[in-house]
């Protein structure tokens, strides 16, 4: 059996050692480096994604804003006008610059304008989209789940609704903003962003589709469960970084964030070869290292084995001075090629594995405070007050904005001494309301220490670990006093408005009052003088008929006529100030009865005429039957009269539905009348066929008139010379 010596199993021993040793804690130390690396490259690109997801919650947040605010300028009576709702829908740039397409939808589901305008789609049926019915449902803005466009077929798009009422509270249509995800949009950009080289940032929606990807095929494509599953995680609410497999097949770095404004996941994935590329060259790096340390360790200890002869004192005396000044001290002389001169070699392999890890370690402390001087500058550059507070209300982070509206920096303090310089946490903490129930919360304060007339608004949100737990509060602090200022600036000119235009309706109806009663004291006082030139003239017909020749009998004709036409005249008057007067009575009522009954004593006042009536069975409408009663009997009068030339005439009584609006009409075939004139049909004692024979006073269609405006409807009529005339009117009820 072969002896070694002491010399040859010492520098076996110790190599083997040092073999062993270097290999265990360089393992060891790059598996915790490797931990280390990775967790920083998941906050990272969590920290992105959630960053992305929150730009994306904020231009979402706009846009519905933005629909909000236009809302107002649609009206009932807009929204019934199609031509000026699409000028309004035309005119809105600002719209444009966030939407594709700007859409008006009834309440059955029916476009009624859009823009850009696009041929052939006014009227089409839409209530079956989920947006829409979502939005019916709720009464309240929605955000759409990707589906397939119908403008722009074979686009995919999203839609973000805004339901508008009327002055009832009734649904009156859906104003809608349709994003193209194949376009221009913010959501589209966002759709094509890249990160590094292979990385892509994905969005989807509650259905477990695509709404964004870098390849456009594959939007709207559904995520099948199994397929992902650190997608499937997310879809069940998890928040957070993982490694996974893509629908592609390749390793991929994911994270996933929700959205706040919509059931929406927001993620970004990174192939592992590029996410962890500084992790490889570190960990070739360190092997390599490790390797050539472990070969110099081994060289060295077998010299050193040769010159192991060095008095041991002086190794002590080293030993000594490395442990006063382990930077200073220069590497053991190997005096000999015995024991100690190994001993020494070893001493000096060990100074130098020493030097190594304490140069990592300050590496690792570089890249460290290079990680929070990022941080830092991301925070710094915001420009609204930033604090971070844990759970007993420590302040763990301040921006330089939040200093200055703190008043100084008060890291390591707790919020409610720092800031209200009272003992425990104040009543109205907007930060406990979120550690309460783990929600976002917004507060205004008033006057608060050192800000007094000042608005500050606090917006906090929860920070939670990866296991889901609350952590800490992330507070964002802005000053708002100029906007709740100019927010209190126009509530004082609204009720000023409000005040003066009481005051100017209430002069107004005062003055209508007043001339209404004037006109009917007028016309009943000239009843009286009235009936003394008819009795007179009457006489005169009948006791002086033979002491005048025909010319003084035609004079007494005339001033008999010119009586009667006053009269009529006068009663026209009274009934105009009637309709004015009069209370409403509003009750459900069929025009249709109405009309048949006027129609009957029209044939009957006149039975050698022959005039074919043709009235809708069925008028329904609301309103005051008397007032009705007395506007239709105007209108068949009107038509009676000017159809009276016309052997085959003929009177139709009925309605139409013109979008969410009936229109009831009477249509005559007589003598008609030119449009352009049209304008002075419905003013008192215009007559535009006085001269052609046909009696009148022109305060029929006047009263008319009143009597539908008081109704809330309005009326109008077209017509054509020969071609016969046709009034139409509507009512609000």
């Amino acid at each position: 059996m072969m002896h070694l010596s002491l010399k040859t199993r010492m520098a076996l021993g110790v190599t083997l050692l040092f073999l062993v040793l270097g290999t265990v804690l360089g393992y060891g130390a790059l598996a915790y480096f490797q931990q280390k690396l990775k967790e920083s490259i998941f906050t990272h690109q969590m920290s992105m994604t959630a960053s992305l997801a929150a730009d994306l919650d904020s231009r979402l947040s706009f846009a519905q804003n933005s629909l909000a605010a236009f809302a107002p300028k649609l009206p009932p009576e807009v929204i019934r006008n199609v031509d000026t709702l699409q000028r309004i829908l035309d005119s809105k740039t600002t719209l444009h610059l966030l939407f594709d397409t700007i859409v008006v939808f009834g309440p059955d589901g029916r476009l009624i304008a859009e823009s850009p305008y696009l041929p052939a789609r006014r009227g089409l049926d839409f209530s079956y989209r989920e947006y829409f019915k979502k939005s019916v449902a709720t009464g309240k803005p929605q955000i759409s789940n990707v589906y397939p466009s119908t403008a722009r077929p074979g686009h995919p798009a999203v839609m973000l609704t805004c339901p508008l009422f009327d002055a009832r509270g009734n649904l009156a249509a859906i104003l809608a903003g349709n994003i193209d995800l194949q376009g221009n949009s913010f959501l589209a950009k966002l759709g094509v962003m890249r990160i590094g080289k292979g990385g892509y940032v994905t969005v989807f929606d509650g259905n477990r589709k695509r709404l964004m990807h870098p390849d456009r095929r594959r939007i709207m494509e559904r995520v099948p469960a199994g397929v992902n599953t650190l997608f499937d995680r997310a879809a069940a609410g998890f928040e957070g970084s993982g490694e996974t497999v893509s629908a592609d097949g390749v390793a991929v770095l994911s994270s996933y964030k929700r959205l706040r404004t919509v059931d929406w996941l927001m993620g970004i994935s990174y192939p592992l070869d590029e996410a962890y590329a500084s992790l490889y060259r570190a960990r070739a790096y360190f092997a390599g290292s490790l390797a050539a340390g472990l070969i110099l360790i081994l060289l060295l200890t077998w010299h050193a084995m040769q010159r192991l002869t060095a008095p041991l004192s002086r190794l002590t005396g080293h030993v000594e001075a490395f442990a006063a000044d382990p930077e200073g001290q220069v590497p053991v002389p190997v005096e000999s090629r015995d024991e100690l001169g190994v001993l020494a070699a070893s001493f000096n392999a060990m100074m130098e594995k020493l030097r190594d890890k304490q140069e990592s370690l300050r590496q690792v402390a570089k890249r460290a405070e290079d990680e929070r001087a990022r941080f830092e500058a991301i925070i710094g550059a915001l420009g609204e007050g930033l604090s971070i507070q844990d759970r007993n209300y420590r302040i763990l982070v301040q921006n330089d904005v939040h200093r200055r509206l703190s008043g100084g920096d008060h890291v390591g303090e707790y919020c409610y001494q720092a800031y209200r310089n009272r003992d425990q946490v104040c009543d109205d903490c907007v930060v406990a309301l979120c550690f309460a129930d783990g929600k976002p919360h917004t507060r205004v304060y008033e006057n608060l220490p050192g800000h007094p007339g000042k608005y500050l608004e606090f917006n906090v949100t929860p920070l939670r670990d990866a296991g889901g737990e609350i952590v800490a509060c992330i507070e964002l602090v802005r000053d708002i006093t100029e906007r709740m200022r100019a927010e209190e600036r126009i509530r004082t000119l609204n009720a000023d408005l409000e005040r003066r235009v009481a005051e100017r309706t209430e002069e107004l109806n005062h003055s209508v009052r007043e001339m209404e009663t004037f006109c009917y004291t007028v016309s009943h006082d000239l009843r009286t003088p009235l009936r003394g030139i008819n009795g007179f003239s009457a006489i005169l017909q009948q006791e002086y008929a033979d002491r005048l020749d025909e010319e003084g009998k035609e004079y007494l004709r005339r001033i008999a006529g010119a009586a009667n036409r006053m009269a009529e005249l006068i009663d026209d008057l009274l009934e105009l100030s009637r309709v004015n007067r009069d209370e409403l009575r509003l009750v459900p009522v069929d025009l249709a009865p109405m009309a048949r009954e006027i129609a009957a004593e029209l044939m009957g006042s006149n039975r050698e005429r022959q005039v074919e009536f043709v009235i809708e069975p069925e008028l329904r409408a609301t309103g005051d039957p008397s007032l009705l009663g007395a506007a239709l009997s105007n209108l068949m009068h009107n038509a009676w009269k000017f159809s009276a030339r016309n052997p085959a005439a003929r009177i139709e009584v009925g309605s139409r539905q013109e979008w969410e609006e009936r229109v009831f009409f009477v249509r005559d075939n007589g003598v008609g009348f030119d449009m352009a004139y049209g304008d002075k049909l419905f003013l008192p004692f215009h007559r535009l066929h006085a001269a052609e024979g046909f009696e009148g006073t022109g305060i029929g269609l006047a009263t008319v008139q009143r009597i539908i405006e008081r109704h809330g409807g309005r009326v109008w009529a077209e017509g054509e010379p020969g071609k016969g005339a046709v009034f139409f009117f509507t009512l609000a009820g």
